[in-house]
């Protein structure tokens, strides 16, 4: 049985959020749904790249949780993980790695690809290099 709260998360959403990969298995193999989107259209996926939770990343996407799931604002789980990363790229690796698309824009118009290259305090961009080795 799923239990939504008032915000229409579950328990895999809340798992996800605190990066915990054997609370997600557990609530997978019982049944709960890895893709469900919240009210504001996050996933699982959403909160486990916003935490920087490469584990939880791994187990929501061996479940099937859908990549590139935009929320209400058109982000998508790697726009989370790029906005997210203070310089970490494991998660975003992970999403690019799973067919995460880098140059899907969200409703203001800006890739994860735009946006890494916009954060001044980290060297983000470096993971989102483009295909002929820029990072652009």
């Amino acid at each position: 049985m799923t239990v939504w709260d008032r915000l229409g998360r579950t328990a895999v959403h809340y798992a996800a959020a605190d990066g915990d990969a054997d609370g997600l298995r557990i609530l997978l193999a019982g049944g709960a749904v890895a893709g469900a989107a919240d009210e504001a259209g996050w996933t699982p996926l959403h909160f486990a790249a916003q935490a920087q939770a490469p584990s939880a990343i791994e187990v929501l996407l061996a479940a099937g949780a859908p990549v590139d799931a935009a929320d209400y604002q058109g982000n998508t789980p790697l726009w989370r993980a790029v906005f997210c990363s203070q310089g970490e790229g494991a998660s975003i690796r992970l999403l690019l790695e799973a067919g995460a698309n880098p140059e899907r824009c969200n409703g203001h118009g800006v890739s994860p690809r735009a946006l890494a290259g916009r954060i001044a305090n980290r060297d983000v961009a470096a993971y989102l290099a483009a295909r002929d080795g820029t990072s652009s």
